[in-house]
Order: C-alpha cells, then structure tokens, then sequence
C-alpha cells in the first residue's frame, strides 16, 4: 500500500517524484493558478495528486499522513548565483516575517502526522534562521521530535550538518558551476 503524503509545492517536480515514488499525494498550496498548473502537467505525464486550494494555517486534513514534504516559503537566498539582482529586488526587511511564518507551517504541517510520521522541511535558503535555527527551535517545541540523518548513494559529507540535515551553497561544486543553497531537514514524529 502506498504511503500517503503531502505536499505543500512549489514547484511541479516535487508532486511527481513522490508520484513516481508510488505515494498517494495531496497537493496543497494557496495559490489556484499554481495548482491548476500542476493539474494541466499530471494529467500531460499521466498522473493524478488530489490537489487543495487553501492556506495551510487554516486547513486540516481528514486523516493524518505518513508523510509531508514542507516545501516552505522563505528568503530564496539560495538561488542568488543564478539571480544576484535578489538582495535589490527583496531586501532583508522581510525576513522576521518569513521566520514566523516557516515556524507556524512547520508546526501546524507536524500535527498532521501520524505517530513515527516523517516531515521533510525544505527552504531555499542560505540563512541559518530558515534553516538550522528553524529546525532546533522545532525540536524545543515538540518533544519527541527527532532529526532523522539524511543518508544517500554518493551524498557528499561537507554538505551535512553536524545533526544530519542537508546544507547546500553556491560554493559546493563550483568546478561545475556551483549549486543553488538549500537547507532539507528530516523529521521524525515519536511513535
């Protein structure tokens, strides 16, 4: 039986891969237009995701997942090698927002899951307040909250945190062009 999953997406890739996966996916986002989107290119490959308009502070699934893929909203400081106009266009007046925000979806994303459910929290981001400081503040608040150490064929050591999670910058790779930022970290729910 497939895993049930949600995904709060950004970007079509994440549904299809956990589609490809053989997960059952909930698509959430509040933005329509985004959706619709992804439902024109599932459809195109072949696939379905039960797809959800509506803000993730506000909504509440009808059973709890095994697991979510937080995609979360945050700074994008991380694409700033493909993009370096970013620090002119976004500036760093919202960041405090963004932080409130990542922390309320990532706890309200947590009561979602179901005992030993896992959570991947997701920015891309190079700014430890999006990122590793999101997660300890997250494990503070959750007692029985647990990273789960990232582990994959040929993953790079340097690109690990102490606690296991994924930190990725601009600077890794560089002889092929370097990588965006990204900070992932798994999470596992007592159960």
């Amino acid at each position: 039986m497939a895993a049930h999953a949600a995904a709060a997406l950004q970007e079509l890739c994440h549904a299809l891969q956990l589609l490809a996966a053989g997960a059952k996916v909930t698509a959430l986002d509040v933005s329509a237009p985004r959706l619709d989107r992804l439902e024109e290119n599932l459809t195109r490959c072949g696939m379905h995701a039960e797809t959800v308009v509506a803000d993730a502070l506000d909504w509440a699934p009808e059973a709890p997942f095994d697991a979510i893929l937080l995609d979360a909203p945050c700074s994008a400081t991380g694409t700033i090698r493909r993009h370096p106009d970013l620090t002119f266009v976004k500036g760093a007046s919202g960041i405090k927002e963004l932080v409130a925000l990542q922390a309320a979806l990532l706890d309200r994303a947590l009561g979602w899951l179901k005992p030993g459910g896992r959570l991947v929290y997701a920015t891309c981001s190079l700014l430890p307040e999006e990122g590793e400081a999101q997660i300890t503040a997250a494990l503070t608040r959750h007692p029985g909250l647990k990273i789960t150490p990232i582990t994959a064929p040929g993953l790079d050591p340097d690109w690990l945190t102490d606690s296991g999670c994924l930190r990725l910058r601009p600077d890794f790779w560089s002889e092929r062009g370097g990588l965006d930022g990204f900070f992932v970290a798994v999470l596992q729910q007592g159960g």
